[in-house]
């Protein structure tokens, strides 16, 4: 009788052996640590002590010290010597590593070992994330598109773990850079040839093209003309560089697009293509688009309530397929919702979905259109020219710090309690010393106060100063803005005294600590972009992911006679790797089509 002893669990994927030889060859030749340290992670080895060993092993190397006696010190005063198993255990490692010692080929064994501990982690990897998801299949109350969406990240995690092209170092940038300079005469038509530009030389000479990796925002009040703007965009690219198109369209059908598309190429009124009413030389210019349309796709999606996570896929699965993809335009961002429902504010959902569109753009390497609307505060100001802050002026500050209330409800305050504050004032101050009060005005408290909302409250500690904020507002450093969460120990902060408005003063940060999970307020103050909060300098913008923001809007009126052409401002007011500046297009409504305006000589 045969007994068959079955394991219930398999072991996880690992080689403690190459593990083993690699700690053991790192002890007796310190000097390969270097090329070492850039290719294994403390999470690639399998057993906790070998981790424990590397992770110190590190320290030490910082410090020059790499040796023996530094480890067994380290390991001694962290009081994990005995955990790893003594001398004993150390001194098995450097005998495995003892094997290649005398071999010529010591690197390429090394590599080897990498490779084989790097496999083995990978494969732990695939087998965590697919228990994961296991597990989740078997909730019912889990959304079928939330596992997929769920399974898509944990392959795009363990891609990004595999392929590390992307991760350089200056030594490398140093050596391309050198060779480029070197060579520049093999990289200059590839260089062109990869620019993609906008067909309005205006535009083109001051944001020098449109950067691969770029988001790239269009705002404007509506009607302005902005989905216009962008099939423009699309077509001047589609004609000039030969390269396909996605565009998704959550306003308008695929058919309005094409539409709007063949009336910008063939020059010809969009009622009279809608129609028919087109003569025999107009046909002749629709056909022959339509056949340059053949030979490189432009692909329209006009699927209702996009997701975020849906066009990342979508947008992945179309640049797999056709490496010629090389422009993105999506109208309008105001319409993409996120997969699930949650009880964020409008605002983080917008800020998380430019986030997912910023890291899209670098991923698939060409840039992003995305459409967007302004605020209604331009509709309130004297000035109607746009600004920057009409596509969200906010700032997150504490319920309790940053805002003086003369009374406090027991249910805390709420978007529901709007009536009830209408009995009390709110006070802010901006840098020229303008207090603003509000007080019985329910038009103004709507634009006042945004959002009330649950965050993450950081407590700062200046030689004389508290305040309470999140972490991702702005404080005033000398002359430059920094977020709270790039605020290090002895940073400068600016403030002002009461009795002092028109002189600024410093101090050092001495503390930074995390308080509670509490209310915050985001606060609007008109057109300002700062004010002050316990007479420190405060940021009154909500930092963007866009790296070009274009904004459209129109400041001459045209006259009766010229109705059918527009005249229209572009204000390039945020450029992050460039300039800024102004320029005007003319717009043609009738047949949806922008040109360059002449220049009058």
């Amino acid at each position: 009788m045969s007994i068959h002893i079955k394991r219930k669990h398999k072991l996880l994927p690992h080689n403690y052996i190459a593990e083993e030889i690699l700690l053991g060859i790192i002890l007796i030749y310190p000097s390969m640590f270097f090329n070492i340290l850039e290719k294994i992670k403390k999470e690639y080895f399998f057993l906790e002590t070998h981790q424990m060993i590397y992770i110190n092993l590190i320290n030490i190397y910082k410090y020059k010290q790499l040796n023996i006696i530094e480890l067994m010190y380290k390991l001694e005063s962290n009081k994990m010597l005995y955990k790893i198993g003594g001398l004993k255990k150390i001194t098995s490692m450097m005998k495995q590593g003892q094997i290649f010692i005398n071999s010529s080929k010591i690197n390429i064994y090394i590599e080897a070992l990498i490779y084989i501990i790097r496999q083995s982690y990978i494969k732990r990897l695939m087998i965590q994330c697919g228990h994961n998801i296991i597990k989740l299949s078997y909730i019912p109350q889990v959304k079928n598109e939330y596992l997929r969406v769920k399974a898509l990240s944990y392959l795009n995690f363990i891609d990004e773990r595999i392929n590390k092209k992307h991760i350089k170092t200056f030594k490398d940038l140093i050596s391309e850079k050198l060779v480029e300079i070197k060579f520049k005469n093999k990289y200059l038509y590839q260089t062109q040839e990869k620019l993609i530009l906008s067909g309005f030389l205006d535009i083109d000479e001051i944001i020098s093209g449109l950067p691969n990796g770029d988001l790239i925002i269009i705002a404007g009040r509506p009607s302005m003309g902005k989905t216009s703007l962008a099939i423009n965009i699309a077509y001047n690219v589609f004609n000039k560089q030969k390269v396909s198109i996605c565009i998704f369209s959550l306003e308008m059908s695929s058919s309005q697009i094409f539409n709007k598309f063949i009336s910008i190429a063939s020059n010809i009124p969009i009622q009279k293509y809608i129609v028919n009413k087109i003569n025999k030389y107009q046909w002749e210019c629709i056909t022959k688009l339509c056949k340059k349309l053949l030979t490189n796709n432009i692909y329209i999606n006009d699927a209702l309530n996009f997701s975020i996570n849906y066009i990342e896929q979508i947008s992945k699965k179309i640049k797999k397929k056709n490496n010629e993809l090389q422009l993105i335009i999506i109208d309008y961002l105001q319409l993409i919702q996120l997969n699930e429902e949650n009880s964020y504010t409008r605002s983080q959902e917008l800020s998380y979905i430019t986030r997912k569109l910023k890291l899209l753009a670098q991923f698939l390497k060409l840039p992003i259109i995305v459409l967007s609307q302004l605020n209604r505060n331009i509709e309130i100001r004297n000035e109607k020219i746009p600004v920057l802050s009409d596509l969200k002026e906010s700032g997150c500050i504490s319920f309790h710090t940053n805002i003086t209330i003369s009374t406090f409800f027991n249910n805390g305050i709420h978007l529901t309690n709007f009536k009830k504050l209408l009995n009390y004032s709110i006070h802010l101050n901006n840098l020229e010393n303008k207090t603003l009060n509000l007080t019985n005005k329910i038009k103004d408290l709507k634009y006042k106060i945004l959002h009330i909302h649950q965050q993450y409250i950081f407590r700062f500690h200046l030689n004389q100063h508290i305040l309470f904020s999140t972490y991702n507002h702005k404080y005033l450093s000398r002359q430059n803005w920094i977020r709270n969460n790039h605020i290090t120990y002895s940073e400068v902060i600016t403030y002002l005294k009461v009795f002092h408005k028109n002189k600024s003063y410093i101090e050092y940060t001495k503390k930074i600590l995390i308080t509670k999970y509490s209310k915050v307020y985001d606060i609007n103050i008109g057109n300002y972009f700062n004010f002050t909060s316990n007479q420190i300098i405060l940021h009154n913008s909500i930092e963007q992911d866009s790296d070009i923001i274009m904004i459209l809007h129109q400041q001459i009126k045209q006259d009766n006679q010229n109705f059918n052409k527009k005249i229209l401002d572009i204000n390039i007011c945020k450029n992050r790797n460039g300039a800024t500046g102004s320029c005007q297009i003319m717009f043609i409504p009738n047949r949806n089509v922008f040109k360059n305006l002449e220049k009058k000589t």
